[in-house]
């Protein structure tokens, strides 16, 4: 009985492995806040009216004249030092495992100070979200994270590329996202060219809202920006998301003979007010420094800084 006990587990976990190694395909998008007009967002050759429900998707246009403001709250506000913020977007659960985004990209017409193409949201109703790449008013690409939350080793820019309009490039984010981490890691490339990374990146731990529910995070495509000059389109075609459980993302390192990390907590209050700590595991150093903080009696103590030291 112990025996076929054995085999039967073994059998079992050989095919849970097996399982979270296989790729899955993905394909279940969402409106992000409504529809500007019916030229504004095409999916598949049509035309798409605002609706709550999940749709498939293998090409998508994305198009705002100039002057036109988003439907989300905030985009009706002053942002960056612009009047509004233009913006067409679709938004897809982000899997929990290894994640590959890929799609033929081109961007056509008018530059604006600043626009987003790619962005992985954490629910936070402020600031940056934990990662974003896009483009300048020269076409220029330009990254994002939350400020303070990763260190400039961490997030880096590999390769310094503007885009030309017209041109169709390959765009590609390989995504490590495990829940119970709560960290993610994103590696961006151009044309197969390693262009950015953004290594263990803090997903916020407290409860947020988001189209898939509390703490959820999501992928966000399409056009948001400010600075607006004209007309601009952005075409995504051949878009696959794929993923599996089983992550096989490996981190490059880049920090020549890192050994440690190092964790900055700060008081809310008084961000002067600092407390460090070094730890060959992440999770201890972040563990300890905020330790520190409270153990000298303050009870507004958040993680400013994570990075690694030689």
């Amino acid at each position: 009985m112990k025996k076929i006990l054995i085999i039967t587990i073994l059998i079992l976990s050989f095919c849970f492995t097996a399982y979270a190694n296989e790729w899955k395909n993905k394909n279940k998008w969402k409106i992000s806040c409504g529809v500007i007009d019916k030229e504004s967002l095409i999916v598949n050759g049509k035309s798409k009216k605002y609706s709550k429900n999940e749709f498939k998707l293998v090409d998508v246009v994305f198009k705002l004249d100039k002057g036109e403001v988003g439907s989300c709250p905030t985009d009706k506000k002053p942002a960056g030092g612009y009047p509004y913020s233009g913006r067409q977007e679709i938004t897809h659960k982000l899997p929990i495992g290894h994640t590959i985004f890929e799609t033929d990209i081109t961007i056509e017409g008018a530059p604006s100070a600043r626009s987003t193409i790619f962005q992985i949201h954490d629910g936070r109703n402020s600031g940056a979200p934990p990662s974003w790449i896009g483009v300048d008013g020269g076409w220029k690409i330009i990254q994002k994270f939350p400020k303070g939350e990763c260190s400039q080793e961490n997030c880096k820019m590999l390769e310094f590329i503007t885009l030309e309009t017209s041109k169709t490039y390959r765009f590609k984010a390989e995504i490590d996202y495990q829940k119970k981490a709560k960290f993610l890691s994103v590696k961006y490339y151009l044309d197969d060219k390693f262009i950015l990374h953004h290594y263990d990146v803090p997903l916020l731990t407290k409860k947020t809202d988001g189209p898939y529910g509390p703490t959820k995070p999501y992928i966000k495509i399409g056009i948001y920006r400010i600075g607006d000059t004209g007309t601009t389109k952005y075409t995504y075609k051949n878009l696959v998301i794929k993923n599996k459980k089983k992550s096989s993302f490996k981190k490059v390192n880049t920090s020549q003979g890192a050994t440690k990390f190092f964790v900055v907590v700060s008081r809310k209050s008084d961000p002067s007010v600092q407390f460090r700590f070094e730890d060959e595991l992440k999770g201890k150093a972040r563990t300890q420094a905020l330790k520190k903080c409270f153990t000298a009696g303050h009870d507004d103590c958040e993680v400013s800084l994570i990075g690694t030291t030689k």
